[in-house]
């Protein structure tokens, strides 16, 4: 297997070279990314660990080179842009461009040899032998991510309800009991029995399989959005049973009441929004490439279940009540 690393910096090429010869790996180095890329041509690269930062052509300009050539002759590679570089825009930009994986300078022998058993492991599997295609890596996705990329989008229609809501009650606009009761029941069955659920079966076969490759140097976790996800779970469920509980002492002569309602609502919005989109944009499409064959018809069967225990009757019929409440909240805000 030859392994190409690319970095315009002599000693962090020495020290990658090093680590990778030192396994048994056949190393080919450049010095910066037309450098590089001419070399790719020349060689069956495999993987590749390209610096971000570098003169005449940086590590996200190589990518997209290497995406479109391999994209013209059908040749297969990994691609893992070493970086400084950690925000979610970053991220994004990387995996547009091309890049399968990151590894976070500094870092240490362990977590790059691990990212190369992870390159190896999916530059074997049936997806990654297939001509890649022009489309952003983000915008491809396995059937769960599917699902629960479609299911952010009923999030968002009982979210745009609860946030008129909340909005007539911090305005002092009276809110049927029954109608809050309904809004937060609906917001707990579509985001955590419907969609947190199956998102949590999705992340347990994820750590598995991430730990089953890194095994103890997996700090892909601590420099993830993973951790950070969890946490938002938790939150997550933790605002909407608060929801439910404010909505059952909720009195229109207690104002004190509404306004704690109201608070609840306007700490949850946010929250379940940057949340879907902080996994859209880069924990589900990241994630993906460990998954087997298995994995995934095994996730599938999961999705289903808890499908039936939601009950699909029950589930179209709130689909139903939401398309039509969004239609009177539109129309009594015109009228507001």
């Amino acid at each position: 297997m030859q392994i190409l690393v690319v970095d315009d910096y002599k000693k962090s090429r020495d020290q990658l070279k090093t680590i990778l010869r030192k396994a048994g790996y056949d190393v080919i180095t450049a010095k910066d990314g037309i450098d590089a890329f001419h070399k790719y041509r020349e060689n069956k690269i495999e993987i590749a660990f390209i610096d971000w930062t570098m003169p005449r052509m940086d590590g996200l300009d190589l990518c997209y080179r290497i995406r479109d050539y391999n994209l013209k002759t059908g040749q297969v590679s990994y691609l893992v842009l070493v970086t400084s570089k950690s925000t979610k825009r970053n991220m994004v930009d990387g995996l547009d461009a091309g890049a399968d994986d990151f590894v976070l300078k500094p870092y240490s022998e362990d977590i790059v040899l691990s990212r190369v058993e992870v390159a190896k492991r999916v530059l074997e599997t049936k997806y990654n032998k297939l001509p890649k295609s022009p489309t952003p890596l983000k915008a491809r996705v396995i059937e769960p991510i599917a699902i629960l990329n479609r299911e952010h989008v009923l999030i968002h229609k009982i979210t745009g309800i609860l946030e008129v809501i909340s909005n007539m009650l911090g305005g002092g606009v009276p809110i049927p009991k029954k109608l809050l009761k309904w809004a937060t029941s609906s917001a707990f069955m579509l985001n955590w029995q419907l969609h947190e659920e199956k998102e949590l079966f999705y992340i347990d076969t994820f750590i598995y399989r991430a730990q089953e490759v890194h095994g103890k140097t997996a700090q892909l976790y601590s420099r993830s959005s993973l951790t950070l996800i969890l946490e938002e779970h938790d939150l997550i469920k933790k605002l909407l049973l608060d929801m439910q509980v404010a909505t059952r002492f909720y009195d229109l002569n207690d104002r004190k009441s509404v306004l704690k309602l109201s608070n609840i609502i306007a700490r949850y919005l946010p929250l379940v929004r940057f949340h879907s989109a902080r996994e859209e944009d880069v924990f589900l499409p990241f994630t993906q490439r460990y998954f087997t064959d298995e994995d995934i018809v095994r996730m599938l069967a999961d999705y289903k279940r808890i499908d039936r225990e939601v009950g699909p009757e029950n589930l179209n019929k709130r689909l139903k009540e939401i398309e039509q409440l969004e239609k009177i909240l539109k129309i009594k805000e015109k009228a507001v």
